[in-house]
Protein backbone atom coordinates (compact mmCIF):
# COMPACT_ATOMS: atom_id res chain seq x y z
CA UNK A 1 0.00 0.00 0.00
CA UNK A 2 1.36 3.79 -1.17
CA UNK A 3 -0.22 5.56 1.46
CA UNK A 4 1.71 3.57 4.25
CA UNK A 5 5.06 4.44 2.94
CA UNK A 6 3.91 8.08 2.52
CA UNK A 7 2.66 8.14 6.27
CA UNK A 8 5.86 7.01 7.08
CA UNK A 9 7.60 9.10 5.30
CA UNK A 10 5.69 12.23 6.20
CA UNK A 11 6.25 10.88 9.97
CA UNK A 12 9.85 11.42 9.66
CA UNK A 13 9.56 14.60 7.90
CA UNK A 14 7.33 15.66 10.86
CA UNK A 15 10.31 14.26 13.66
CA UNK A 16 12.76 16.52 11.55
CA UNK A 17 10.64 19.32 11.41
CA UNK A 18 9.82 19.12 15.14
CA UNK A 19 13.81 18.79 16.42
CA UNK A 20 14.65 21.58 13.69
CA UNK A 21 11.54 23.75 15.02
CA UNK A 22 13.29 22.84 19.09
CA UNK A 23 16.57 23.26 17.84
CA UNK A 24 15.79 27.35 16.97
CA UNK A 25 13.83 27.85 20.10
CA UNK A 26 16.71 26.61 22.23
CA UNK A 27 18.99 28.54 20.43
CA UNK A 28 16.70 31.70 21.29
CA UNK A 29 16.33 31.06 24.72
CA UNK A 30 19.85 30.93 24.99
CA UNK A 31 20.82 34.19 23.19
CA UNK A 32 17.65 35.40 25.68
CA UNK A 33 19.63 34.27 28.63
CA UNK A 34 23.06 35.79 27.43
CA UNK A 35 21.72 38.99 26.57
CA UNK A 36 20.08 38.81 30.28
CA UNK A 37 23.12 38.01 31.73
CA UNK A 38 25.16 40.37 29.90
CA UNK A 39 22.36 43.44 30.73
CA UNK A 40 22.98 42.54 34.17
CA UNK A 41 26.47 42.75 34.81
CA UNK A 42 26.58 46.36 32.85
CA UNK A 43 24.14 47.33 35.19
CA UNK A 44 26.11 46.53 37.98
CA UNK A 45 29.34 47.88 36.80
CA UNK A 46 27.67 51.22 35.89
CA UNK A 47 26.57 51.81 38.94
CA UNK A 48 29.55 51.10 40.85
CA UNK A 49 30.83 53.64 38.20
CA UNK A 50 27.88 56.04 39.58
CA UNK A 51 28.89 55.52 43.24
CA UNK A 52 32.38 55.97 42.09
CA UNK A 53 32.05 59.51 40.59
CA UNK A 54 29.50 60.40 43.55
CA UNK A 55 32.04 59.79 45.90
CA UNK A 56 34.97 61.20 43.87
CA UNK A 57 32.28 64.38 43.56
CA UNK A 58 31.56 64.69 47.70
CA UNK A 59 35.21 64.08 48.52
CA UNK A 60 36.06 67.16 46.13
CA UNK A 61 33.64 69.80 47.22
CA UNK A 62 34.06 68.94 50.85
CA UNK A 63 37.70 69.43 51.12
CA UNK A 64 40.07 71.88 52.18
CA UNK A 65 39.59 75.18 50.53
CA UNK A 66 42.91 77.16 51.75
CA UNK A 67 44.28 78.20 48.32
Amino acid sequence: MPWRSNFRRISVVNKYLFLAYSFVWLIFVLYVWNLNRRQTRLKKELDEVKSKVTESASTTTSGPSGS
